[in-house]
């Protein structure tokens, strides 16, 4: 282990083999870092966090208690992290994010700059959810599923496999009575075009398109395109 100036590591703290730590580091009781990892200037892990091997994390990174680091992941700099998170293997996560408490990301997972995903967040493997993503609590999201810059979820929202949600699409979350709806469903290989809206609790079926700049007002199961504002099946 190299240790620089200014750092403070817990002596009940596990710290693998060739691991490097950066300036003014705050590790805390429990945690557990793997071998050949490194920790960037400023960072601080709390209580109980462990950290596969491999791992990477910049500048200036909180990992709150209990939290779960898969081996090789990377994680930019002023990231914050909450409690009881687990993040699998081989992840990236740019820089500037919030990664809200009680979730879980399965392996090889992409997620941009500027993201702040709620807490309670179900993330299977392969994913990518780029820059500027809002997502609401206890959303899902299965396995390859590509999620655009920009896209803010509500609550509860399921993108099932292979979703795709182009730039800045919005899943709306009350009606226009201010009554509050959410549990949108997307599914699978479905393909939602850039600027698009859905209504709040709307059901869209599997093998899907919808174009740039629709407003999904209603369910929509059989497969096809569908286009406008309201939307309407085209092909």
């Amino acid at each position: 282990m190299t240790k620089n100036q200014g750092s403070t590591i817990s002596t009940k703290a596990k710290i693998g083999k060739n691991v490097k730590i950066g300036n003014f580091v705050i590790i805390e009781d429990g945690v557990e870092v793997g071998d050949d990892s490194k920790i960037g200037n400023f960072c601080i892990l709390r209580k109980d966090v462990r950290i596969g091997n491999n791992a990477e994390l910049s500048n200036h990174i909180e990992i709150g208690e209990s939290c779960i680091i898969g081996m090789h992941a990377t994680i930019d700099s002023y990231t914050l992290i909450k409690n009881d998170l687990v993040i699998g293997d081989n992840a990236q996560i740019g820089s500037f994010s919030i990664l809200h408490e009680e979730s879980k990301f399965g392996k090889d997972n992409f997620i941009g700059s500027y993201c702040e995903l709620g807490k309670g967040l179900n993330v299977g493997d392969n994913n990518i959810i780029q820059g500027r993503i809002r997502t609401g609590d206890f959303c899902t999201i299965e396995n390859d599923v590509t999620i655009k810059y920009g896209t803010i979820l509500t609550a509860r929202v399921l993108l099932k496999t292979k979703a795709f949600l182009g730039p800045n699409v919005i899943t709306l979350g009350s009606t226009h009575k201010r009554v509050t709806v959410h549990g949108t469903i997307i599914g699978s290989s479905t393909y939602i075009g850039a600027g698009s809206k859905i209504a709040g609790g709307t059901l869209i079926g599997d093998n899907i398109t919808t174009g740039a700049l629709s407003f999904v007002n209603k369910n929509i199961q059989e497969p096809g395109i569908y286009v406008g504002v309201p939307i309407k099946k085209i092909k």
